[in-house]
């Protein structure tokens, strides 16, 4: 498997590599047992109901102008971030991420993100990355400040952080 990216935290070597159909068991697992607490964030989690759903989405991001990384512990997957509503034309994408609860709090979600912001600006020519975070969802604007995206307005429900390229 081909990372894009790598870092280590505490002994532990995590990764971002493309997302790929043979992941799909190991994230619907994932998905299927955290699934209340990520449905209060991301509305498609109640939706993904089989390791097939999970596949399917994979596919579906390929064929439509996603970019879906995996983020790994070794080789097993543990969540997801990914660019989509990609402008090619404004340069600008927007962000979005879960992690498996079993791995928050650690600063995993905060360096996969830096990473991504990282590959977006400099091998997608991005300008500027937003971030839509649920308004009450504390963990996850707080890991978009952390990550030097800045908090620009509510659109509810969601809680609009944005990064520039040299910003």
């Amino acid at each position: 498997m081909n990372n894009i990216a790598e870092f280590k935290l505490d002994r532990q070597y995590y990764g971002l590599a493309l997302a790929e159909e043979f992941m799909s068991t190991e994230l619907y697992d994932i998905i299927k047992r955290d699934r209340e607490e990520l449905a209060k964030w991301l509305p498609w989690a109640n939706d993904m109901q089989s390791i097939n759903d999970e596949a399917e989405f994979i596919r579906y991001a390929k064929e439509h102008n996603m970019f879906v990384l995996a983020i790994l512990n070794g080789a097993k997957p543990i969540g997801m971030i990914n660019l989509h509503n990609i402008d090619e034309v404004n340069h600008t994408a927007e962000i979005g991420y879960w992690l498996s609860s079993e791995y928050q709090g650690k600063g995993i979600m905060y360096n996969s993100l830096q990473s991504l912001a990282s590959y977006a600006f400099n091998f997608f020519d991005m300008e500027e990355l937003i971030i839509k975070a649920k308004v009450e969802n504390e963990k996850s604007k707080h890991v978009a400040e952390r990550a030097g995206f800045t908090f620009q307005k509510v659109e509810e429900p969601f809680a609009i952080y944005k990064k520039k390229k040299n910003g």
